[in-house]
């Protein structure tokens, strides 16, 4: 009777433990529990990968800024460049209109004459005053004395865009006559 009693405790104890372990494991293969799990698994990636999209938008756009300005810069340059081109040509036109000599016009046709013979005498050349340095030559002196652009500006009279427009073409060090260095 004894071995019934312990058989059957056994049993019992042995039918518990099953009945647990199944139950826990129903638990743990539930679809609704491993459903939250990787929800929750997905929130998480999904947050880094915004943090690091918000991160990568903040750097491209400082990017975009710097360049921005760059290219505010070159168009200011490519602007005063143009100007500088066109006051160039405007004086070499005057230049050459200036050495061309004028021919005057005939009165009428019907009178025939003898080619007229056009004497061209150059004016005389009022006397040289004293020669003034070129803004170019002001300005990279001015440099040499280690002044900024808008001191420069002031000092010669001229825009500082122009200013330093001549200060980039012409770098420190560069075929500069006022500069012993070069």
């Amino acid at each position: 009777m004894d071995l019934v009693i312990s058989v059957l405790i056994v049993v019992a104890v042995q039918l518990v433990i099953f009945l647990y372990l199944r139950g826990r494991i129903r638990q743990e293969l539930n679809a609704t529990s491993l459903l939250k799990e990787v929800q929750d698994e997905v929130d998480g990636m999904v947050r880094e990968l915004n943090l690091s999209a918000e991160r990568n938008i903040g750097l491209l756009e400082a990017r975009i800024e710097e360049l921005e300005g760059l290219l505010t810069q070159a168009d200011q340059k490519m602007i005063l460049l143009a100007r500088e081109v066109e006051r160039r040509e405007k004086t070499a036109e005057v230049y050459t209109q200036l050495k061309r000599p004028v021919l005057p016009e005939p009165e009428s046709e019907t009178e025939p004459e003898a080619e007229p013979v056009v004497e061209w005498k150059p004016a005389p050349l009022p006397p040289e005053p004293v020669k003034q340095r070129s803004l170019k030559d002001r300005v990279l002196a001015l440099r040499e004395q280690d002044l900024d652009p808008a001191s420069i500006a002031t000092a010669t009279g001229a825009t500082r865009a122009e200013v330093e427009l001549i200060l980039s073409l012409n770098p420190r060090g560069m075929n500069d006559p006022l500069n012993p260095r070069a």
